[in-house]
């Protein structure tokens, strides 16, 4: 690949590499080493890439998750992140602006945000999470559908005030 057309599409899919990293790290200073990393380790092996410029956000996605789960791995730690610091982070242009549902994803644990991020976000497919995080599909599965019944439950007690707003006026 050119050096040009990988800057290119680089530049389209950093920021939500960003957010992924950030999002399974849990610290904005660790999701910028690992989006680092990331680019260092594309570039080393961009001749590598197959399928052309289509499949380049999904090979990145990939190399950046590994990198995340080898750092997790590494450091053997997660660190709570702070609803706010969420919040703020994901109100950028990559994520159209939803706060409601992003202050409710802040407050998942961080095995719950882990599978949603990396569902919906790095996009990958149930198995790939649970061979990414060596658990079983079904905990995937559980931990995906508890952390959409919590988002769920908590928009829905939320709709209920902005509702009532809305009808007295």
């Amino acid at each position: 690949m050119h050096e040009r057309k990988f800057l290119e599409l680089l530049h389209q899919e950093e920021g939500k590499l960003f957010y992924i990293a950030w999002g399974i790290l849990g610290q904005e200073s660790d999701a910028w080493d690992v989006l680092q990393q990331t680019v260092e380790k594309a570039w080393r092996n961009r001749n590598k890439l197959k399928g052309g410029n289509s499949a380049f956000p999904a090979w990145i996605r990939r190399i950046l998750i590994n990198q995340c789960l080898d750092t997790l791995r590494i450091n053997k730690k997660t660190i709570p992140v702070e609803p706010s610091d969420l919040v703020e982070m994901l109100s950028g242009e990559v994520i159209p602006e939803g706060s409601a549902i992003w202050e409710v994803v802040a407050l998942l644990d961080q095995e719950h945000r882990q599978v949603l991020f990396m569902r919906y976000l790095g996009d990958l497919a149930l198995k790939d999470i649970a061979m990414e995080l060596q658990i079983p599909i079904g905990t995937v599965k559980s931990r995906l559908n508890r952390a959409l019944k919590r988002l769920k439950e908590k928009l829905e007690e939320d709709e209920g005030p902005r509702r009532e707003l809305h009808e007295l006026r």
